[in-house]
């Protein structure tokens, strides 16, 4: 059975007289005021084939615009979301867009409208060209997409023939032009021509606009990106070894030696860096060690090098080193490691994603549970590795705690709301439960208010945390869950962690 997923819409001014009209107009107008404030060329912008991409929050938030400076950060952040190099200036999402909408209005533009706006173009801006087209409306592929062999309803015949239905035509999406993101194997999208337009049609086997929802999720490679990002301070990357041993030790990694962690965090001036922890061995404290990380993009290409002498740190029994890399936004695998007297000692690869945070949104940091927490006594640099504001954080990057000492939890706050007075409200429960062999137990902090530090030579940022003597724990695997309440912006955020306590 055929459905068509679309129908005009009716006719509400059709038998009005002209100041009924006006009327109606100005109440509408008035019932949205969000956007009135917006000039026209916003609205146009609105009203393309850009509103093909846009997901219902998308939708909301631009119905809450208030001004030309709104729409411009919602345009810009709206197109990086979608950039798949994001670590670059150029677009290339929103240059194939263009491309497709360019080639929509040449070869779907019939006598009811814009070419880019029908149902056929709506499918060729979403999902691409086809890998087959047959029925009335048929057509070769070539190069970009449908070839331009139309009269005024459709596309010329296919190479593969013409149906006998001449008010049908089929979009088969198979093989190379099924476009990866959709999960469900090859499909057909199918459009039945009505009063001279073709309306896409729901069948037993396709449902369009489930096909189109997924691309629409499909093309959003930074979800949670608040800001477009700022190319004005271009990153200096490295791409050549300066040892022949960190070369030598990154092409022979076969497995992680040692455990890391690592968190994405921004200054207040808005530079963007990675932080990362490795541990090391005990005896390895105190000792000279050459620290190094590779950085490599998802095809393996290598982009940047980072190696530097240093002095392995301590804290209680554990070694470790810290580093800060700065990366734009993207996916990455990062190989780390230490090498000593041009050996190996510890290695780890994970992969990195990097958001693009904004330094001036209301955001919250990863959570971090560490072996300790100590006022600096020197001075420290804004991206130093978990160091925020004079503070020095040692996290655990293998999440592993004895009986004795304390478990602190910590996380930076950026920019939360604060009151006439000028101080931030913060509430925050913590809820640890964990399972041991004398069975499950847990431990609940009631929601109070946070005691915040202020973060030195920082805008508007600040500490959370408290230590957990540990001598209270029995050994077993848990998991803390950190809720926090921005009472003044009535934002809420919620962490986790899991940990293990050995016996």
């Amino acid at each position: 059975m055929l459905s068509t997923g679309r129908r005009r819409p009716p006719r509400f001014f059709g038998k009005m007289s002209s100041p009924m009209k006006k009327a109606i107009f100005l109440a509408i107008l008035a019932a949205a005021p969000a956007v009135g404030q917006m000039t026209q060329k916003y609205y146009d912008w609105y009203d393309s084939p850009v509103k093909f991409l846009m997901t219902a929050d998308e939708n909301r938030q631009f119905h809450a615009l208030k001004s030309d400076a709104e729409a411009e950060k919602f345009i810009a952040l709206f197109w990086a979301k979608r950039d798949p190099t994001p670590g670059t200036e150029r677009n290339e999402f929103q240059e194939e867009f263009d491309r497709r909408v360019a080639f929509a209005d040449k070869n779907f533009t019939d006598t009811l409208g814009r070419g880019a706006l029908s149902d056929r173009g709506k499918a060729f801006i979403l999902l691409g060209p086809p890998y087959r087209v047959s029925g009335s409306g048929g057509a070769q592929i070539n190069g970009m997409g449908i070839a331009a062999n139309a009269n005024r309803f459709g596309v010329g015949p296919a190479a593969s023939g013409q149906t006998a239905d001449p008010d049908t035509q089929y979009w088969m999406y198979a093989h190379e032009n099924k476009p990866k993101f959709i999960k469900q194997g090859d499909f057909t999208i199918t459009f039945t021509r009505q009063d001279r337009e073709w309306l896409t049609a729901t069948t037993e086997r396709t449902n369009p606009n489930q096909v189109f929802m997924a691309a629409v999720d499909g093309y959003i490679v930074s979800p949670n990106l608040t800001a477009a990002p700022s190319y004005a301070k271009a990153l200096v990357y490295n791409t050549t070894f300066r040892s022949a041993d960190v070369k030598s030790a990154f092409e022979n990694f076969k497995a992680d030696t040692a455990p890391v962690t690592w968190g994405e965090f921004v200054t207040s001036e808005g530079d963007h860096f990675v932080s990362s922890h490795l541990s090391l061995p005990a005896d390895a404290a105190g000792k000279q060690i050459t620290s190094w990380a590779v950085v490599e993009d998802p095809s393996g290409k290598i982009v940047d090098v980072r190696e530097r002498e240093t002095m392995a740190a301590s804290s209680g029994t554990d070694a470790y080193v810290d580093e800060s890399l700065q990366l734009a936004p993207g996916t990455y695998n990062v190989t780390f490691g230490a090498s000593a007297q041009a050996n190996a000692i510890a290695e780890a690869r994970s992969e990195v994603k990097v958001e693009g945070l904004d330094p001036k949104a209301p955001a919250v940091s990863p959570l971090i549970l560490a072996s300790a927490v100590i006022p600096m006594k020197t001075n420290w640099s804004a991206m130093d590795p978990f160091v925020f504001g004079g503070f020095r954080v040692i996290p655990k990057a293998d999440a592993t705690f004895g009986t004795s000492g304390d478990l602190w939890y910590f996380v930076e706050l950026r920019n939360p709301g604060v009151t006439d007075e000028g101080k931030p409200n913060i509430r925050v429960r913590v809820d640890v439960r964990g399972t041991t062999p004398k069975g499950p137990v847990k431990l609940q902090l009631p929601e109070k208010d946070a005691s915040l530090a202020p973060l030195r030579d920082e805008e508007n940022r600040y500490a959370l945390g408290t230590a957990l003597p540990l001598e209270g724990f029995r050994p077993g695997d848990y998991t803390m869950k950190v809720h926090i309440v921005d009472v003044v912006l009535g934002k809420e955020y919620d962490l986790e962690k899991p940990f293990h306590i050995r016996g």
